[in-house]
């Protein structure tokens, strides 16, 4: 499979476990893919992060 590494799971098996992260902006228990790691104590999930960077685009748009 070119190099790849297949992971197949069984029936009945163990599911991973997905940890979530608290979103320090919204204050909700978010999945960690997409999130931003703002700080070692600082995180913006994805909707908060995607919101944070299209009004500061905005707003930079409206200053030229």
């Amino acid at each position: 499979m070119n190099g790849f590494k297949t992971h197949n799971l069984d029936i009945g098996s163990n599911q991973p476990v997905h940890k979530y992260k608290l979103c320090n902006k919204c204050e909700e228990m978010k999945p960690p893919e997409g999130g931003v790691e703002m700080s070692s104590t600082r995180w913006l999930c994805t909707g908060c992060w995607s919101s944070r960077t299209s009004l500061r685009s905005l707003l930079n748009d409206n200053r030229n």
